[in-house]
């Protein structure tokens, strides 16, 4: 039996409105050597009767289930169980054109790189926006790290984090051991990214979409986020920063950006803080100490929010307190206004 040439992984937590469309989608490709690998992730509607009914169709769907775990988890599964020497992630409320593989294989044929990024195509409450990479064409490893920060921390597409526009070596991935870290609630598709660039030496860029990513669905990752965990947001955009050091393609434009993301995160962890007490702040300011990083950058850092930030580069617990005391007395009255 010839082993497939790409695994597509399909993580799927109550997407029983969704997932028909998705698979559907799938197994009409004009490409078809590939196989579709659900994981289930314990889900309590008819997503799991639903796969099984696709699986007795088309004997390329292979369905793991287990209990729930969390969409990190589920898509490791997913690359344990792959067999593919290319991977793609494709969300259950997702669908594809049906020409779509067949691009994405041809890239494969043409280039041989060990990435592949396309745009897509995102379907939200304002209509349907294509979004395409300002990059375009064959970069090398330097060439692309240099490159992809100004569009992922500037012009704000963040195609570069997006689990589903992307192409993979399977090869690499199982070769350095490069997992969804599962305590990562926000930004986990973009920490898995930027372990896999690291890895790397060829990346293919096109400024086209056949890749339909909708939002706001029930069940979706981002929707069942109740708390932002800041400190492990900027844990991951130092990652970045570490990443282009490491392989000297930190210049100044790239650092600046990526310190302002930093920042930001900073003073949005007081700003949001769930409840105002000196406990908490003096809990906040201690486990900054552990990013000098951030210190360093909040000095130079241009913010409205001037006094907070003063008060947190000097530390002073009681400022901080009585700050954010009228903060959010004044978001209460503007709230009932």
């Amino acid at each position: 039996m010839i082993p497939p040439k790409l695994s597509i992984i399909i993580p799927v937590y109550n997407k029983g409105k969704y997932l028909e469309k998705c698979l559907t989608s799938l197994i009409r490709q004009s490409y078809d050597c590939f196989e579709i690998i659900i994981i289930n992730d314990g889900s309590t509607d008819n997503s799991e009767e639903i796969a099984k009914r696709f699986q007795v169709l088309d004997g390329r769907i292979k369905l793991y289930t287990y209990t729930n775990a969390g969409v990190s988890v589920a898509r490791n599964r997913g690359l344990k169980n792959a067999q593919g020497e290319y991977i793609m992630f494709i969300d259950a409320d997702d669908w594809i054109e049906s020409d779509y593989l067949s691009h994405v294989i041809e890239a494969v044929r043409q280039h041989e790189a060990d990435l592949y990024v396309w745009g897509i195509t995102k379907h939200d409450d304002r209509g349907n926006h294509v979004i395409c990479p300002l990059l375009n064409g064959v970069l090398n490893k330097i060439e692309f790290l240099s490159a992809f920060v100004k569009e992922q921390y500037v012009t704000k597409k963040g195609l570069y984090g997006y689990i589903s526009n992307k192409l993979l070596r399977r090869k690499i991935i199982q070769e350095n051991n490069i997992q969804f870290d599962d305590k990562i609630k926000q930004l986990e598709d973009y920490d898995f990214f930027l372990s896999y660039y690291d890895c790397i030496e060829k990346v293919c860029i096109f400024n086209e979409s056949g890749y339909h990513y909708v939002t706001g669905t029930d069940f979706s990752s981002g929707m069942m986020i109740k708390e932002v965990n800041f400190l492990f947001m900027i844990e991951i955009h130092v990652k970045c920063r570490n990443l282009l050091m490491r392989n000297q393609c930190l210049t100044r434009e790239n650092q600046q950006m990526i310190d302002n993301a930093i920042c930001g995160l900073a003073l949005a962890m007081f700003l949001e803080i769930p409840k105002v007490n000196i406990c908490n702040i003096t809990h906040l300011l201690r486990q900054l100490e552990n990013y000098k990083e951030v210190y360093g950058s909040l000095k130079n850092y241009d913010t409205s929010f001037k006094q907070l930030k003063f008060f947190i580069l000097r530390k002073s617990v009681l400022l901080l307190y009585i700050y954010l005391c009228i903060w959010k007395s004044y978001l209460y009255f503007k709230r009932i206004r």
